[in-house]
């Protein structure tokens, strides 16, 4: 049986001693695992069983229940460690009320600063609670060294009991006490003063007065004060004296046996914290007889709090200064951002930004439909309910917003781009909401003004057009009703009866030869061409009565090279073809005989331009089209597409006849030579089979026609995508000459995107005064054939002798191939071939300003261009220049369109810098009076000094301005009718 006296340690835990070896705990703390707790449990209960302490263990759950039944029992634990249990400081405050021993709190180190700051709200706990970390090897230690001091001071406790019980009077000896009893009573006495002067903690008795009746060694060594200067004093006296101690002495005089006080700054020590833990001594009658002091330095173990107290403040300290920064991203941020918690939508963040795009006012913990009642009817909070419902996020573009900036003012129209997206806690489920979003009212108005311009250009020209378009309408539908007569019920009659006699001697022919030789094989593969022939009539028949086709998925090399031998006797032996078939050619959904009638149209046609001579290249290749070059066609689709190409060196088209080519029945053959349909039929089976036809040709140099026919993933070829190609650009200056406006745009675009400084010119002459400009200029890319007086062969010429080192890159609506092999260009010229994607020309002018770099030009004549005077092309009647000086790309291009449009010539600048060298060649100067650097008022004042001929017109959002010179003024918005009176000048 356990001695009186002997002291044992109570272990808290949910794992039991023996299993913790075995176990992992999970979900204390951001669930992060504490094996390393359970390990020094472990190494606890062995310790423990060395030195034969008993160990008694128990369930979180049963704890209190079990540390009551042993208060009852007389054998209370000297120390009760709780070791990974939920909310450990809960259950210390339920064991704290049913005994007021030393209470050990074991947790990991990650937990000690959350587990201190709680024990602040927990003052009753009192100060013998420790919190120690679980990983600190000296720990089963210093609860060993506890058990030990304990376990001394209860024997002590004992043996003061059992000699008071002996020497009281009436203690069961009604005798009084005999020799042997005194004697036994010498030997107690003996026995306790030898334990007590041995022992290692400093121990003081005190009588009923509260004065020093024993002062052991320990006592003496710790306080500097021997047990002669100590007997016979008060302990108010004593150096460890404070108010706390008194306290504890009061409270052991009216009812509990045990307390526990800490004093700081021991006098004349240099004892920084001392523990006191004093036990009350009873009399027979239970009354208080004195008390029983046991005194220990816990200096270290506080100066250890301190420190881990200090290293938590820092890391508070470190994880506020973040906090702060990231506060203050997130106020500064140009987007407007919040956060919203619960389906009330309750404020949790919101940035300056926010307030100033809806309304400076108090948000926080407020909900949107009282911090902002406008909201409530309007899709922008519907929306954000729907995201809270669904946990699916929403991106809105343009949405329209009414907000109100003040209280007291009226409701202002914005448009918002945003995003919701739901935030969600660990189980899925959205407790609330991320807003993030631009006010992007300008851009929006902006763009509608666009339209609104491009919409009244357009009613203008088709006002302007409707009455020639009925006209012909007329006429072409009359020649169309006569033509599809005569194909379907002479040239189908007639051709099929020609098949017929063919077929029916080609089948005699084969009876008569052997079938082996080489007659057998030219009579089959007549007989498929008569086979052909008779699809071709059919179809033929059914696109006259506009029967639906019946596409198909082709592979379109397989169908050239099946009519290779046909095409070759159709076009003779005068004329070479050439076929390239680009590498992994997708399949495209087609109607098979009508794509070979196509092509054989096409082919003929060409034979007819070349006049039985001269080169046909026939080129299929795999191509994707971009939204911009979609965007800016009629009816196309962006995507994947396969190009068939058919390319002549024919007599060219000159561009009246190459805006009328596809119209049914136009032809430029003399009558009887031809009906016109080629090109017709070709454009609307393109249309019809969702794909695209394009038209390049110049006069005297050849025509080239562009056919673009959907991707299909279908059977009979799985296509291979081709390699991604990383796409560079470059702070190089590119000057882009180029006619036509919507080309120069695009491509203006394109290598402005790709960061490229761009300069534009309309024609040679224009590019030609950028360069006596003194603009540095690394590349020069122009059109091969432009209108004017000066050839692009030529300006490149003047270009280079100006500019040593400027490249130079020609574009052309040619296929590559029919040009370089007519003799067009010399070898060496760099050539992007018309049309062409934006990555495409990122690529090529890349390519051409890296090769340049490396290697400069050669000395001598210029390679690439032809040889030769230029010819100088029949006058045209002079028209009125109009200079448009805009900052805005979009409206400068619509501008020049509608001046265009009126019968002026109208060339573009982006800057008054820009515009001055162009003054010169202009009659009106229209510009804006905001641009960037120079204003419009100083250009139209230089212009009116050094140029007084020039008229000047202002166009300007504002009102008319005060200028001391003749000028018109336009207001924008304005319609075509107000800049046509505006230019002249009424």
């Amino acid at each position: 049986m356990k001695a009186p006296w002997q002291a044992g340690v109570l272990l808290v835990s949910d794992t039991p001693a023996h299993e913790v070896a075995h176990e992992v705990s999970h979900q204390v703390e951001h669930e992060v695992a504490h094996e390393v707790v359970h390990q020094v449990v472990h190494e606890l209960a062995a310790r423990l069983a060395r030195d034969g302490i008993e160990l008694q263990h128990a369930a979180s759950a049963d704890a209190v229940a079990a540390l009551s039944g042993a208060v009852r029992a007389g054998s209370p634990p000297a120390v009760c460690v709780l070791a990974d249990v939920p909310a450990p400081l809960a259950l210390a405050w339920a064991l704290r009320r049913v005994w007021t021993g030393a209470l050990l709190l074991a947790c990991p180190a990650q937990a000690l600063p959350a587990l201190r700051r709680q024990m602040g709200y927990m003052p009753l706990l009192g100060p013998n609670v420790m919190l120690l970390d679980a990983g600190d090897p000296a720990l089963a230690g210093e609860i060993v060294r506890a058990v030990q001091a304990e376990g001394r001071a209860r024997q002590l406790r004992t043996t003061l009991q059992r000699a008071n019980a002996t020497l009281a009077p009436g203690a069961g000896n009604s005798a009084g006490i005999g020799a042997g009893g005194f004697q036994r009573l010498a030997t107690a006495e003996r026995y306790l003063a030898r334990f007590l002067e041995q022992s290692a903690e400093a121990i003081v008795g005190l009588d009923q007065q509260d004065r020093v009746l024993y002062w052991n060694d320990a006592a003496a060594r710790l306080l500097h004060l021997s047990a002669r200067e100590a007997r016979g004093r008060a302990v108010r006296d004593l150096p460890f004296w404070h108010a706390d101690i008194g306290n504890a002495l009061a409270q052991l005089h009216t009812g509990p046996e045990h307390a526990v006080a800490e004093v700081r700054a021991v006098r004349g020590t240099t004892v920084e914290v001392l523990e006191v833990a004093l036990s009350a001594i009873a009399d027979d009658h239970g009354a208080y007889a004195g008390a029983m002091l046991l005194l220990r330095d816990v200096s270290e173990r506080h100066r250890q709090l301190a420190l881990e107290r200090s290293r938590s403040s820092e890391a508070i300290s470190v994880a506020n200064s973040r906090y702060r920064h990231l506060a203050t991203l997130f106020d500064r941020a140009p987007g407007f951002l919040a956060v919203t918690r619960g389906p009330g939508h309750v404020f949790e963040l919101a940035n300056r930004a926010y307030l100033d795009t809806f309304g400076d006012r108090a948000l926080l913990d407020r909900t949107m439909h009282d911090a902002f009642p406008e909201l409530r009817d309007q899709a922008f909070l519907a929306l954000r309910d729907e995201v809270y419902r669904t946990g699916e996020p929403f991106v809105g573009r343009d949405v329209p917003v009414g907000v109100r900036l003040r209280p007291d003012a009226a409701l202002a129209q914005r448009y918002l781009d945003f995003v919701y997206q739901p935030l969600k806690g660990k189980e899925g489920r959205v407790w609330g909401i991320f807003c993030q979003g631009n006010d992007v009212t300008e851009q929006k108005l902006m763009r509608d003004e666009l339209v609104a311009h491009q919409n009244e250009l357009e009613r203008l020209v088709a006002e302007r057009t409707a009455e020639l378009e009925e006209a012909q309408a007329a006429l072409l539908h009359a020649q169309k009703l006569e033509a599809i007569g005569k194909l379907t019920g002479g040239v189908a009659h007639d051709f099929n009866n020609i098949l017929q006699i063919l077929r029916a001697n080609l089948e005699l022919l084969a009876r008569e030869v052997d079938t082996a030789d080489g007659p057998a094989k030219r009579v089959a593969s007549a007989m498929v061409a008569v086979d052909r022939g008779t699809r071709l009539t059919a179809q033929l028949l059914a696109f006259a009565r506009r029967q639906p086709l019946r596409p198909e998925p082709v592979d379109l090399a397989v169908v050239v090279r099946g009519l290779d031998d046909m095409l070759r006797r159709a076009l003779g032996e005068a004329i070479d073809i050439d076929t390239v078939v680009g590498t992994a050619l997708w399949a495209t959904p087609v109607d098979r005989a009508q794509m070979e009638n196509v092509l054989l149209n096409l082919a003929i046609n060409a034979r007819d331009a070349m006049d039985g001579a001269g080169r046909l290249t026939i080129e299929l290749v795999n191509v994707e089209l971009d939204r911009d070059y979609a965007a800016r066609q009629d009816d196309l689709q962006p995507g994947q597409y396969v190009m068939l190409a058919v390319s002549d060196t024919g007599h060219g088209m000159s561009p009246a006849v190459l805006a009328r080519a596809v119209e049914p029945f136009f032809t430029t053959k003399p009558e009887g030579e031809g009906t016109g349909l080629g090109l017709s039929m070709a454009y609307g089976f393109l249309k019809q089979s969702g794909g695209h036809l394009k038209i390049y040709s110049e006069p005297g140099k050849g025509t080239s026609v562009k056919l673009y026919l959907p991707r299909t993933f279908e059977a009979p070829l799985e296509p291979a995508r081709a390699p991604g190609i990383t796409v560079r650009g470059g702070h190089e200056t590119i000057l882009v000459v180029e006619d036509d406006a919507d080309v120069r745009a695009v491509v203006t675009d394109g290598l402005t995107e790709l960061g490229y400084t761009v300069l534009q010119a309309p024609h040679p002459e224009a590019a030609l005064a950028v360069l006596q400009s003194g603009a540095p200029i690394d590349l020069l890319f122009t059109d091969v054939v432009m209108p004017g007086t000066l050839r692009s062969p030529e300006l490149a010429r003047i270009a280079r002798a100006m500019l040593p080192g400027i490249a130079v890159l020609f574009t052309s609506g040619y296929t590559q191939n029919a040009i370089v092999h007519a003799g067009r260009l010399d070898p060496g010229v760099e050539l992007l071939s018309k049309p062409y994607s934006r990555q495409q020309l990122a690529l090529q002018v890349r390519e051409v300003l890296d090769r340049h770099a490396v290697t400069p030009p050669a000395p001598g004549p210029d390679p690439g261009l032809a040889p030769g005077p230029a010819a100088e092309p029949a006058a045209e009647p002079a028209r009125r220049k109009v200079l448009v000086v805009e900052d805005n790309d979009d409206g400068r291009e619509l501008l020049c369109e509608m001046i265009g449009f009126l019968g002026y010539e109208a060339t573009g600048a982006s800057s008054g810098e820009e515009a001055l060298p162009l003054l010169e060649a202009s009659h009106i100067l229209l510009t804006d009076i905001g641009l960037p650097g120079m204003s419009g008022l100083d250009l139209a004042r230089r212009a009116h000094r050094e140029h007084p001929g020039v008229r000047i017109v202002f166009a300007s959002g504002g009102a008319r301005p005060e200028v001391d010179f003749p000028c018109g003024a336009i207001r924008k918005p304005f319609s075509m009718e107000q800049l046509e009176e505006a230019l002249g000048g009424r």
